[in-house]
């Protein structure tokens, strides 16, 4: 199996990998041990769809070694160093050794995906991080959306065929963006972290509604995504953890195409709430016409990024981030109706 960069990312630390339904990223013990619990609670406690955290995480697939070498431009994976069963997740590892974990591709079977990040919570990080970086990450905070509102747009990628008419939502704003090529007749436009830091509570939504702007069915879209924000906030008032630095990772189809006759009498049926993690696993959809074209979903809705992230059974549900997704629901419900 060869491993390529992955051609997709809206923020997050370089070394992401794909290789077709497959996507591998530079981690910790810590992340790799909440993937498994997590993994482990679905199976022995399988549930209403939406309602376990493991639901709304790309689906855990195992750990990996980095191989020997390039060929070919692609990182080769050496065979004996994958656990694909979720096993042995920390001690085969050496210290000089890149860890991977190995999930899902969020991406796959989408052609011109959009993609949102959006970091949850006021409080960035945990103890486990340096004094230093503890207190530029308060800073952080404090400074932006993260601390009014318990969440921040750390980085957005728009596909379009028209040019992006939005508003001048801070000066300078046009250094945030970069424009690039893609396919015959479309542009991609990405805004950084620091067009993130740059938004008031005044402004978000109207950053939010620009991620939309490109489709004509935004309406339906931002319908779904509500929904799917209400449903993980029922799912994270049951759930007993403390995820610092967490990010929820919105995905849309970009690709006018691919939503030829989808309107309102279809849409809803079409574009599932919750992509079943077992139904991946096992490459199959959650829709008969997504088995039969193989493709992805229209759009998507998951949790990700646990470097700092831990069950904490009997303490209660995280506050923390719940109150970004309760902020969340209040701007989309507003930019859907």
């Amino acid at each position: 199996m060869n491993f390529i960069p992955s051609a997709h990312q809206a923020a997050g630390h370089d070394g992401c990998l794909t290789a077709g339904p497959v996507f591998a990223k530079l981690t910790l013990t810590q992340e790799i041990a909440f993937y498994a619990e997590a993994t482990r609670r679905l199976s022995v406690a399988p549930d209403l769809l939406g309602s376990l955290l493991a639901h709304w995480m790309p689906t855990y697939m195992g750990t990996m070694k980095e191989g020997i070498g390039l060929v070919e431009g692609a990182f080769v994976l050496n065979p004996d160093s994958v656990s694909l069963d979720g096993t042995n997740v920390s001690t085969s590892f050496t210290s000089d050794e890149k860890l991977y974990l190995v999930l899902l591709n969020l991406y796959h079977g989408f052609s011109h995906p959009c993609i949102l990040d959006i970091k949850l919570g006021s409080v960035l990080t945990d103890d486990t991080v340096t004094p230093e970086k503890k207190a530029r990450l308060a800073a952080v905070s404090q400074a932006t959306t993260s601390g009014s509102l318990a969440f921040r747009i750390c980085g957005m990628k728009i596909f379009h065929m028209t040019p992006l008419n939005g508003p001048l939502l801070f000066p300078n704003m046009q250094e945030t963006m970069l424009a690039e090529p893609a396919g015959k007749s479309g542009t991609y436009t990405s805004f950084d972290k620091i067009f993130g830091r740059s938004l008031t509570e005044e402004n978000v939504g109207k950053a939010l509604e620009l991620f939309f702007q490109s489709l004509r069915q935004k309406k339906m879209l931002l319908t779904r995504f509500h929904q799917r924000l209400q449903l993980l906030y029922n799912c994270l008032l049951d759930t007993e953890v403390r995820i610092k630095s967490g990010s929820l990772l919105f995905i849309y189809e970009g690709d006018p195409a691919r939503w030829t006759n989808i309107d309102e009498t279809c849409y809803f049926e079409t574009d599932p709430l919750v992509c079943d993690p077992l139904d991946a696993s096992d490459g199959e959809s959650d829709s008969d016409s997504d088995a039969d074209t193989g493709e992805a979903p229209l759009s998507r809705l998951n949790i990700i990024d646990f470097a700092h992230a831990k069950f904490a059974d009997g303490q209660g549900p995280d506050d923390n981030i719940i109150d970004g997704v309760e902020n969340l629901i209040r701007i989309f419900g507003l930019l859907a109706a």
